[in-house]
């Protein structure tokens, strides 16, 4: 009986055979490796609620019962403006996020340095393989407990935003810090001994030029009436504007009001005290033209 079994059955394993099995156990252990680690994807979407914060210029004592913003140190609100403003600085947003990206760590040198071992690696024994796989695995182990941080689109988008934000704050204050300080005198309100001096010269110099620069007709006509005029005087003396509140019904007793105003400009200068405190000042006073053909204020 011929023997159909082929020749070099019992042939001694050569060296190149066991140098091949230990390339394909080595390729086999690393595809299993690589594929059985796996990362989670860190959705950009979860983003903490942020907290409105500035920084406070003049400190007080007491803490604001329901503060704005939040600081460093307290502070009491000011301005003429009555609602909340946003936050926003002239700072440039590419500089912010240039500072942002440079806080984080280099995350993808770990992964540099593990592809250039797999590229560089050549394998002359089994236990040179089992010691280069347990040094790969702690490379591995190493880049899962320091996840890469991901800067998406919508961060950088958040950034700019913040950052217009504070610019349009830093405009606003300066606007507000430009703007006059106004205060306004009415003849219901107490004045100070600074504001009753200077309302007293103010009001004996517009009834002395009332009186002298009366209406020829309105007397002629005998109309007599009251109206509310408001006066605004800049700290040099000099009339801001004049405005008529409430009409007293006669167009020329109106207009004759507002011409002995602009006759007896410009006022005295503030004094200093009123100075010190005020940039315009806004007197609302009652005008009478009375029967008798004279004028007063109160």
């Amino acid at each position: 009986m011929v023997n159909s079994y082929p020749a070099n059955i019992d042939r001694e394993v050569s060296p190149s055979d066991r140098l091949s099995f230990a390339l394909f156990l080595a390729a086999a252990l690393h595809t299993a490796l690589l594929f059985g680690v796996t990362f989670d994807y860190v959705s950009s979407q979860t983003v903490s609620q942020t907290l409105e914060v500035t920084l406070a210029q003049h400190r007080i004592d007491d803490r604001p019962d329901d503060p704005d913003y939040l600081a460093q140190i307290n502070q009491i609100e000011s301005g003429s403006s009555a609602e909340k403003q946003l936050l926003a600085s002239t700072a440039d947003p590419s500089s912010v996020i240039s500072q942002i990206g440079a806080a984080y760590p280099k995350s993808q040198r770990w992964k540099k340095e593990l592809n250039e071992r797999q590229d560089n690696r050549v394998i002359s024994s089994q236990p040179s393989l089992e010691k280069q796989l347990i040094h790969d695995k702690r490379l591995v182990d190493k880049s899962s407990q320091q996840p890469e941080p991901i800067i998406s689109n919508s961060f950088k988008a958040r950034a700019f935003e913040i950052v217009n934000l504070e610019a349009k704050l830093e405009r606003q204050n300066q606007i507000f810090t430009n703007m006059p300080r106004v205060k306004r005198i009415t003849s219901l309100s107490t004045a100070a001994s600074a504001d009753a001096f200077y309302l007293n010269s103010w009001r004996r110099k517009i009834e002395k030029v009332g009186n002298l620069n009366y209406p020829v007709e309105a007397r002629k006509r005998k109309l007599y009436g009251s109206l509310r005029l408001l006066v605004a005087i800049e700290a040099d003396g000099s009339l801001r504007r004049v405005k008529i509140l409430e009409s007293s019904g006669h167009k020329m007793l109106d207009d004759a009001a507002v011409r002995i105003v602009r006759l007896a400009a410009p006022f005295a200068p503030f004094p200093d005290e009123l100075r010190a405190t005020t940039d315009l000042l806004e007197i609302i006073r009652t005008w009478q033209f009375r029967k008798n053909s004279s004028m007063g204020s109160y």
